[in-house]
């Protein structure tokens, strides 16, 4: 059975009678490298299918392209599929509308009280207990999503966390009917020498209806995540 270990940046292979796990291509270490495949490198890699003649797909998420394996070949190598005929994706337009996401069943809500200012900033503070670190790897991130989405403009619309968790979002107030920001977070942490855990945060940000403050607004969104040990929240259910 193949597996994928991401934050190893490997792919696994499971005897189901020896029970053992090994490794079939990666080194451990994030990169772009084709050929044999123990050489070869990935960057988290994050979704694998079998395909006809022996043929694994790989989807090597950070680097954005598709990898294959044969595992018919005399020395297995690892190979970039190479895409004709099709055409990269356009840039997202300014205008482009964004579909409100809906929050998974393990998605902690973090209610605001209502800003009544025109415009300010939104920071938002993510802290770990101490024995824990923000992945270097993969990196906790946000979006965006805004209820009727033209009453009011936060920018940037989705980013990355610092290493210390936090990020600062500007907000202004196009409108005086009552709105709402949704800030979500995804925030991948680690204890050292151990698995890595993920949690999803939900901000809900409430502008109410009615003429706005003029004066500047700084809003700090805080949270202090406690680990779970419910294997949802794992990262890496692979042992390294």
């Amino acid at each position: 059975f193949p597996l994928l270990c991401v934050l190893n940046y490997q792919i696994k292979k499971l005897d189901p009678t020896s029970k053992r796990v090994s490794t079939i291509a990666g080194t451990g270490k994030a990169g772009f490298k084709d050929g044999t495949a123990v050489k070869a490198q990935l960057s988290e890699p994050a979704g694998i299918v079998e395909g006809n003649n022996g043929r694994l797909f790989i989807a090597d998420t950070n680097n954005s392209l598709i990898r294959y394996l044969d595992l018919n070949a005399d020395e297995t190598e690892l190979r970039t599929l190479e895409l004709k005929g099709i055409q990269p994706p356009k840039p997202k337009s300014r205008s482009f509308k964004r579909l409100r996401r809906r929050a998974s069943a393990d998605t902690v809500p973090i209610p605001i009280d209502a800003i009544s200012s025109n415009e300010g900033n939104l920071s938002i503070k993510i802290s770990l207990p101490s024995e824990y670190h923000f992945s270097k790897e993969a990196r906790s991130k946000f979006s965006v999503d805004i209820e009727p989405e033209d009453a009011v403009n936060i920018e940037p619309l989705d980013g990355f966390l610092s290493p210390e968790g936090s990020a600062t979002l500007h907000f202004k107030r196009s409108s005086n009917s009552a709105s709402v920001g949704r800030i979500n977070c995804k925030v991948y942490y680690c204890k050292e020498d151990e698995v890595c855990l993920y949690q999803s945060l939900l901000f809900e940000v409430p502008f109410p209806d009615g003429a706005s403050s003029p004066a500047k607004a700084d809003v700090t969104l805080a949270h202090f995540v406690k680990p779970k040990t419910s294997t949802s929240n794992l990262l890496e259910t692979v042992v390294r």
